[in-house]
């Protein structure tokens, strides 16, 4: 046996020499030698493995490898108690041995039971610790289930806790899906966040893939509430979560709505949308719905299937997910109700759930849906029809908290049906509601209650003219007098039922002290014209002076002031006459005074500037003329400037030779006017541009306009072919409205924005518009696809578009669609032409007379719906409308009905009505269709007041046969004490050319004067002579004032003879082009070269724009070329040169007409 003394004062090299002979002589491995001999010699040679090298780590690791497994341990325990005198490359040698000794031949050889944590960490002592990847390679793949699960959830916690122990994460998986307590470890131990990070893939599936709702709890609600934050994009939208168990999709649809933060996540709620509308996508059926299987009946779908997220959902998606059968039941369900109450949901959504669960369940409470849903249209009327009185009254009050009452007209209509007893306070419930009162209840009501509820009647603003007149009708009749100021104040919006003869009787002191109360103007304005006129005349007779009349009339109503009332005798306040709101013609009569004030012009309102004339701006300094013409350009944020066209070639003749290249400074219209020569070829284009904006209406049609400017622009822009891109169509903007219908259909589909805007469309533009729409080509896709939204995205196009188009939409659609289009149309004044083809192109099929009224018949709510009369044909429109309630809805039918063939049918049964004769109050009523009035049917029509005669030439409705409207005039003279006043008319406007010579002689200058400037265009030469003559007279205190005369005698002047003319020749004028137009053919062939440059001043060179134009043509050609050239503007004649010398001139014999002084 060795002696061993002091070892410790052997040197490492002395040591090592000695292990290395105890290896090489010892045979220690030998099973000859026992384990208690062997272990005898391990004590021995302790000493020596103080600052053992890592060289002989092994040889000593190997003498155990033969032996059992407790002569191994007693080899690294012995290690272990000299592990601090151990070099770290000779711990992390003994860490390999003692590895490699679990890894060999025979892996884990030494391991029997418990916990293989405890037995691994026993093991290897001190000597570090495998990390995951080491520790799972040590678990045989047959094991590792039985290995894992002998591990507690703290020391797993402790495992996976030490510091960087995960150096894969992959391997974490293995952890989890081979441990049968995971459940309880994530219940019960926390990790750090990096290994929660990294736990939370391995298990989602778990989670996801649960079917039992308690577990599913489990896991949402308990195991990983503390790893839901380390959800990643990836997992959200995994194939995991497409195949997750329907209770557990509903669990994370739940949480992710409902718990889930997310203010530090890498992903929002519109991709968690993405993964349910995925997983909800896959079946023709809803998914996750069985009502077979308990767990899965519930019909509150939505709450359960897509919760909070519906924000993102369209109506595409909920189409999608449910069948028709499926919304029949989910759409009552009140936990969806609840769900839908979300006011950050789409509104189109919304619509789609309210559409759907009425079209499924007609009869359902809509005292049982949320509040806000009362506010969508989709809600159908049919659906209140069922409410009972009371429960009316609860929808009322609920239709008041959550949508500010109804505007809907066709609902209120059905709410007021269903009330039977009314009193101030059902009509301060009813609220706008009110307005769907039958003109029979209105009838009926007590004239107590209906003074008792004035405050709150007077609020509507939904009463049509047919309503109002009855209450104002009920009113007078049981005595209550309407004739002072205040009484007129508190009829509020009923206001539009007080007859003109009231407003007659009443003092003007009266009316003018309510004409400042801005509510009593707003309801004036919304009341018939002809009240408005009597109004500001009444307020005019008060004090009749122009200074006085700017002030006293309240501004939205100065339109009603007759031009010779602007006559200022002195100062014009510029600053009070810029709040108002003028016509073109007012606006010529102060407009000369902008050049003796220093106004700021950019502040003009659009309005003032309407009075620019060549004749107003005849005194003003050339810098103040081009800031006015500046002033028209147009601007963001303000109307435009509507200038008619010899205004814009007069501005054009104002600024040659000094035009600027800056084209947005000047009006867009008067851009059409300019000569091509003006503009620098580099700056073509933003010329193009700033005429893009212009109306090419306004330009005559003899000027051909449209096609030398479009050629012009192609020129500048490169354009060949037929075929525009989206850059051409920008630059030319509005003028895309004249090109033919090979442009349109061939061009990028941007062109159809620009179209929408257009004030008219031929049929073969239409046609176009519909090729392109149709070939899919453009943003509203394939005709498939359209739907109600597309309509609304058309814009103004509908209005034109034919058959071809309407024949790709569902009578439904449609419907629904004019129940919103057509109130915006009536309330732009359409031409009734338009609605008129708008309706045939849009209309069903013809259906066969025999079988009765199938459509369903024509009631009071019927004709309340906006898009009435869509859906019947001429014969059930014929059928279905009953005599009684054409008498009781007479406004309300003749204001949405347009087509002539329905409106012979109103006639026919209106006369069938009252056989005796039309009474007034309906005669009032029929707006456009007294146009297909028959002269018989106007027999039979009373006609005595002022209101009726307005009512009927209103020049909205249309236009009047001369047969027509002389019947009607005739008519109303007829009655004592009714004549052609001022009132009369403005009314009639035009239409006085329908009346005999006779009629026109008994017309008063004073009627003359205070009237409006009137239409004579349709008159002939005798009644236009008539008509001059008068208003000369009526004029004549006025003709020393060149400028004032001649705008006040303006629209007269094609009755005036050739010595009057002539002698406005002289008193510089400026005549405009459109004026001259408008004189005696025989006047103008009379006149020379120089009576004509003398007549037009300054307008000179439109006699060379508008040479083709008859009356210049015509005039011209009478003229040499001599003549003509000393005129200077490039006219020519066909007339040919004399050879011998031309008679004396004419001598023109002068009349008595009032001369024009400077």
């Amino acid at each position: 046996m060795w002696n061993m003394t002091h070892p410790a004062n052997f040197t490492v090299e002395v040591k090592s020499a000695f292990l290395q002979e105890v290896y090489d002589r010892g045979n220690l491995s030998s099973p000859a030698i026992s384990d208690t001999e062997f272990l005898l010699w391990l004590r021995r040679l302790s000493p020596l493995l103080v600052n053992l090298s890592p060289s002989l780590v092994t040889s000593l690791f190997n003498i155990g490898k033969k032996r059992g497994c407790n002569s191994s341990e007693k080899i690294i325990t012995l290690l272990d108690t000299q592990r601090l005198t151990l070099s770290s490359n000779t711990q992390r040698e003994i860490y390999t041995n003692i590895l490699q000794s679990l890894q060999g031949p025979a892996p884990l050889k030494c391991y029997r039971d418990g916990s293989f944590y405890i037995y691994l960490r026993n093991t290897f002592h001190r000597f570090d610790f495998p990390d995951l990847s080491t520790f799972t390679s040590l678990l045989p793949p047959a094991r590792e289930p039985e290995l894992l699960s002998t591990i507690s959830t703290s020391e797993l916690n402790q495992f996976l806790s030490r510091p960087n122990v995960i150096d894969n994460e992959s391997d974490i998986c293995v952890i989890f899906n081979n441990y049968n307590n995971t459940a309880a470890f994530l219940e019960t131990e926390d990790v750090p966040d990096d290994v929660k990070m990294m736990t939370l893939p391995c298990v989602w599936p778990l989670a996801l893939s649960s079917n039992n709702r308690d577990e599913v709890n489990s896991w949402f609600d308990v195991r990983l509430t503390k790893y839901f934050r380390f959800l990643t994009k990836t997992l959200i939208s995994s194939n995991e979560v497409q195949h997750a168990s329907c209770l557990a999709f509903q669990k994370l649809v739940s949480v992710m709505g409902n718990n889930f933060t997310y203010n530090n996540s890498e992903f929002g709620q519109a991709e968690v949308y993405t993964t349910i509308s995925t997983y909800l996508g896959n079946g023709s059926e809803a998914r996750c719905y069985n009502d077979n299987d308990a767990e899965l009946n519930s019909t509150a779908w939505f709450a359960n299937n897509i919760g909070n997220f519906m924000t993102f959902a369209t109506v595409d998606d909920i189409s999608n997910f449910i069948s028709p059968s499926q919304a029949k039941v989910f759409m009552v369900d009140q936990a969806n109700l609840e769900l839908f109450k979300n006011a950050a949901i789409p509104q189109t959504v919304i619509d789609y759930y309210i559409l759907t669960l009425f079209e499924f369940n007609p009869t359902f409470n809509p005292l049982k849906v949320p509040g806000s849903f009362l506010c969508s249209p989709e809600v159908p009327s049919s659906a209140y029809s069922f409410a009972s009185e009371a429960d009316t009254i609860k929808i009322l009050k609920e239709l008041e908290k959550s949508c500010n009452g109804t505007e809907d007209s066709e609902v209120s209509a059905v709410l007021a049906s269903n009330i039977e007893t009314f009193t101030p306070e059902t009509f301060s419930t009813l609220g706008s509601a009110s307005s769907g009162l039958s003109n029979t209840k209105i009838s009926s009501l007590s004239p107590t209650v209906i003074v008792s509820s004035l405050s709150t009647l007077g609020t509507v603003s939904t009463w049509n003219q047919g309503q109002a007149n009855i209450f104002i009708q009920k009113l007078i009749s049981s005595g209550y007098l309407i004739n002072d100021g205040s009484r007129l104040e508190s009829l509020g919006t009923l206001f539009a039922g007080v007859p003109s003869k009231t407003i007659e009787n009443i003092p003007a002191t009266e009316l003018f002290s309510i004409s400042q109360n801005t509510v009593f103007v707003n309801n004036m304005i919304a009341a018939p014209t002809v009240i408005q006129q009597i109004f500001v005349q009444k307020i005019i007779s008060l004090d009749q002076s122009a200074a006085s009349v700017v002030q006293n009339v309240p501004d939205a109503m100065a339109t009603e002031i007759p031009s010779s009332s602007l006559v200022f005798s002195g100062p014009v306040d510029i600053s009070k006459i810029n709040k108002k709101t003028w016509t073109g013609e007012q606006a010529a009569m102060f407009f000369e005074s902008l050049g003796e004030t220093d106004f700021d012009t950019e502040k003009l309102n659009p309005t003032v500037l309407q009075g620019f004339t060549c004749n107003t701006v005849r005194k003003m300094k050339k810098k103040r003329v081009r800031g006015l013409i500046r002033s028209c350009r147009p601007r963001k944020g303000r109307a435009k400037v509507k200038l008619e066209e010899t205004q814009l070639t007069c501005m054009y003749n104002q600024l040659k030779g000094n035009l600027s290249q800056d084209f947005a400074e000047y009006p867009s219209d008067m851009l059409i006017y300019l000569n091509i020569k003006d503009v620098q070829g580099a700056n073509c284009r933003s010329y193009f541009t700033a005429l893009g904006a212009a109306d090419f209406t306004v330009a005559s049609s003899v000027l051909n306009k449209d096609s030398g400017l479009f050629s012009e622009a192609q020129n500048c822009l490169g354009i060949s072919g037929v075929k525009l891109n989206g850059g051409d169509v920008e630059v030319l903007g509005n003028m895309v409205c004249t090109l033919d219908s090979s442009y349109i259909e061939n061009s990028d589909s941007l062109i159809l924005e620009k179209l929408k805007v257009c004030k008219d469309l031929s049929a073969s533009q239409v046609a176009a518009i519909e090729k392109l729409l149709q070939s899919g080509k453009t943003k509203y896709g394939d005709v498939t696809t359209w739907n109600a939204k597309t309509l609304v995205d058309l814009g103004e196009l509908p209005l034109y578009l034919t058959e071809n188009f309407w024949g790709k939409f569902k009578s439904k659609t449609k419907k629904r669609f004019l129940k919103t289009f057509m109130p915006k149309q009536r309330k732009k004044k359409v031409r009734k032409s338009k609605l008129k083809k708008l309706f045939k192109h849009m209309s069903a099929r013809k259906t066969k007379r025999g079988a009765g009224c199938t459509v369903g018949n024509i009631t009071q709510v019927t004709v309340s719906d906006h898009a009435f009369p869509f859906g019947y044909d001429l014969t059930q429109f014929d059928i279905c409308l009953d005599i009684p309630v054409l008498k009781d809805s007479l406004d309300s039918i003749c204001q949405k009905v347009d087509d002539n063939d329905f409106q012979t049918v109103i006639l026919r049964k209106l006369n069938e009505a009252y056989p005796l004769g039309v009474p007034e109050e309906q005669v009032q009523l029929l707006g456009s269709v007294s146009r297909v009035a028959t002269l018989n049917d106007i027999s039979k029509w009373t006609i005595t007041k002022v209101d009726t005669l307005a009512a009927l030439v209103k020049t909205d409705d249309g236009s009047w046969e001369a047969a027509q409207s002389k019947a009607i005039i005739t008519k109303y003279l007829e009655t004592p004490g009714n004549s052609l006043g001022a009132t009369e008319l403005n009314s009639i406007g035009s239409n006085l050319c329908s009346l005999d010579i006779s009629s026109l002689e008994k017309i008063k200058p004073v009627n003359i004067r205070n009237a409006k400037p009137l239409n004579l265009a349709s008159c002939s030469t005798e009644q236009k002579k008539v008509l001059y003559e008068i208003s000369k007279i009526s004029f004549v205190s006025q003709s020393s004032n060149p400028t004032t005369y001649s705008n006040l005698i303006r629209s007269y002047l094609g009755g005036a003879p050739l010595t009057d003319v002539v002698e406005l020749s002289k008193q510089n004028i400026h005549m405009d082009l459109k004026t001259f137009q408008s004189l005696d053919p025989n006047v103008i062939s009379k006149l020379t070269a120089a009576d004509v440059k003398a007549l037009v001043g300054a307008n000179l060179p439109d006699l060379k724009v508008f040479e083709n134009v008859t009356a210049v043509e015509t005039w011209r050609n009478m003229l040499t070329q001599k003549e003509l050239d000393t005129l200077g503007v490039g006219l020519t004649t066909s007339r040919a040169t004399p050879t011998t010398a031309p008679p004396n001139p004419t001598t023109v014999k002068t009349t008595t007409v009032p001369r024009c002084h400077h």
